[in-house]
């Protein structure tokens, strides 16, 4: 009887390493998620930072580099604009 039941406890254990694994890469997936919302959102702040120290003053320079990452502030007229990577951050005054 013991050998009928090896079987089963080797198809358990394969279950519950799948099962443990999807998991894992479910949570890794979410998390990388997270960290790439975060970053757009971080970028969103940095952008309108940028454009309120250049309506305090106009001598901060057009390209400011935070964390690695280049900003570019142009104006045109009444809109103040910031690109970072591929996004453009506008704000119309």
């Amino acid at each position: 009887m013991r050998r009928r039941h090896e079987g089963f406890i080797l198809i358990e254990a394969i279950t519950s390493l799948t099962i443990a694994l999807l998991v894992i890469f479910t949570l890794t997936l979410c998390v990388n998620e997270q960290f790439k919302l975060l970053n757009n959102w971080e970028q969103r702040v940095n952008a309108h930072k940028i454009v309120l120290l250049h309506l305090k003053n106009s001598q901060i320079p057009e390209k400011m580099t935070i964390k690695g990452q280049d900003y570019y502030f142009s104006q045109i007229k009444n809109k103040y604009q910031v690109r970072v990577n591929k996004n453009v951050y506008q704000i119309q005054i």
